[in-house]
Parts: C-alpha cells; sequence; structure tokens
C-alpha cells in the first residue's frame, strides 16, 4: 500500500521521500524517482507532508515517537488503520509536538493503491486537509471530508471494516454450505450477481474461494487486526459485537492454519477441509 502511493505521488510531479523499516522493501521505488532514505529523519525532514502508512498502531507510535520534533511545520497524515486507542495516542503526540495532524485511513487495498483509486477518509483541521488535498488526489479517485475532529476517519474505517468482515466471514460459510449440500457455489455467485443481494466483492471475493487461492490484496493477519480494533472500540463504547466476535475467531483459526499472508479470502480455510 505504501509503496503503490509513493509512486502516485511521485508520477503526479511532487518530490517524495520514502523509508521503510526494511530497506530493501522501499528500494524498487527509487525507479520511479523516489528518492529511498535510510533513516526516517531523513525522510521527513523538510517535507510539507508526511504520511505514515504501517501496519498497526504500536508500528506507528514507534516510529514517529522519536520523529515528532523532526517534523518542523509538516501535516502529518496519518494513513494507517490503527483502531481509536492508537489514534487517540497519536493525536496527543502530535499535540505535544505542535503538529497538524490529519487522520485519513484509506479505503481499499493493494489493486486500488496501485491505480491510485482508494477512498480517503479525513478528519482534522481544515488547513491540514487542504494542504494534503494534491497528496491525496494523486493516490485517491475520492477524500470523504469527515471534519475537524481527528478520531472520525479511524472511527469510520473501523466501521467499514465491521461491514467487510461479515460480508466476507458469511460468503465463506454460505459457501461452505453450498458445497455441503450439493449445490454449485459458482451457480450462488451467477444468481446474486447484479441482484439486489449481490455485491461486487462477493463475487470477487467468492471467485477466489472457489478456486482456493488466495493472492494477497488484502492480507488475513491484517483484517484479523482490523477486526480485533473494531470489537475493542465497540466495547469501549459499550457496545457487544458478537457476530464480528465469531467472525475474528475464523479468521484467527485461518491464520493458525498458515493463511495469515494470504487474501481475506482465505477466511474459509477456517473450516475447510
Amino acid at each position: 500500500m505504501g509503496s503503490a502511493m509513493a509512486r502516485n505521488v511521485a508520477r503526479a510531479g511532487h518530490e517524495v521521500r520514502a523509508w521503510n523499516r526494511t530497506r530493501a522493501a522501499a528500494e524498487p521505488l527509487a525507479a520511479d524517482g523516489v528518492t529511498v532514505c535510510d533513516a526516517a529523519a531523513e525522510a521527513v525532514h523538510g517535507a510539507d507532508v508526511v504520511i505514515t502508512m504501517l501496519a498497526d498502531g504500536p508500528g506507528v507510535e514507534a516510529v514517529m515517537e522519536p520523529l515528532a520534533g523532526e517534523l518542523g511545520h509538516a501535516v502529518w497524515s496519518q494513513m494507517s488503520t490503527v483502531g481509536t486507542q492508537s489514534i487517540e495516542r497519536l493525536a496527543a503526540l502530535a499535540d505535544r509536538a505542535g503538529v497538524a495532524m490529519v487522520d485519513a485511513p484509506v479505503l481499499g487495498t493493494k489493486e486500488p493503491a496501485e491505480a491510485g483509486a482508494l477512498t480517503i477518509l479525513a478528519s482534522g483541521p481544515s488547513a491540514g486537509r487542504e494542504r494534503c488535498r494534491p497528496v491525496y488526489e494523486a493516490i485517491g479517485s475520492r477524500t470523504v471530508d469527515l471534519g475537524e475532529a481527528i478520531g472520525a476517519g479511524s472511527r469510520m474505517k473501523l466501521v467499514l471494516n465491521a461491514w467487510l468482515l461479515a460480508l466476507v466471514g458469511g460468503l465463506g460459510e454460505t459457501i461452505r454450505l453450498a458445497e455441503g449440500l450439493g449445490v454449485d457455489p459458482e451457480a450462488f455467485l451467477e444468481i446474486i450477481d447484479g441482484g439486489p443481494v449481490g455485491v461486487p466483492y462477493a463475487k470477487l471475493k467468492g471467485a477466489l474461494m472457489l478456486e482456493r487461492s488466495y493472492p494477497a490484496s488484502f492480507p488475513l493477519r491484517l483484517a484479523r487486526k482490523d477486526a480485533v480494533l473494531a470489537i475493542d472500540a465497540a466495547a469501549d463504547a459499550g457496545l457487544h459485537l458478537p457476530l464480528l466476535e465469531v467472525v475474528e475467531q475464523q479468521l484467527g483459526a485461518a491464520v493458525e492454519r498458515g493463511h495469515g499472508d494470504d487474501d481475506l479470502a482465505a477466511a474459509i480455510e477456517a473450516e475447510r477441509g
């Protein structure tokens, strides 16, 4: 995700510096005009906009804690999916450092990132969002303005992911039911396709489930992480989400069966023989 975003920002004519905790993962960006840095401080020095795109909240915190005083007048666009508790800690870190932050997680996976077609869920000071606008236009097809309150973007991302994960969990069980009853699951997908109970995502992930092939667009281990974030946020709000808890358990079972780096569609392997 981060590499695709960096390429698209560079292709839009902006000067881009990139740092990754594993330098080898960032080195291919040099072919697209991105300067690959040896240190995070080198990457952020003098930048107008600093983007963090890491796997989880603790990772972002570990990287940014020592860098907060190095950001100068940059706007920090925090685009990782970190959940409600981490975004509060990160916002407090930005506030202590006197840095403007935009909470802007993205909706989309590897392919939309490569195509510059992500949806950005942006919240934070309007001046900060305006400074980030050229970057968002390079990486996304749509920016949703969620207001001034930092955290609104992260909360919306959890809501969207809860829907997505419930959909994929239900899809996997439905395909297993079809297989168990001797019904052609491909016929099921064809019947719902284009109708009021069909969604394009079901066809996309259902095809992978039928093929038992899971090239990673949204790694299952990260989907499980997002499920836990949504469950934790619900608990903080005094809510119990039993369906999402079951889905999280299924994702965990599939991870334990060796599918953590496979696509989310591999959730069906939690119970499949």
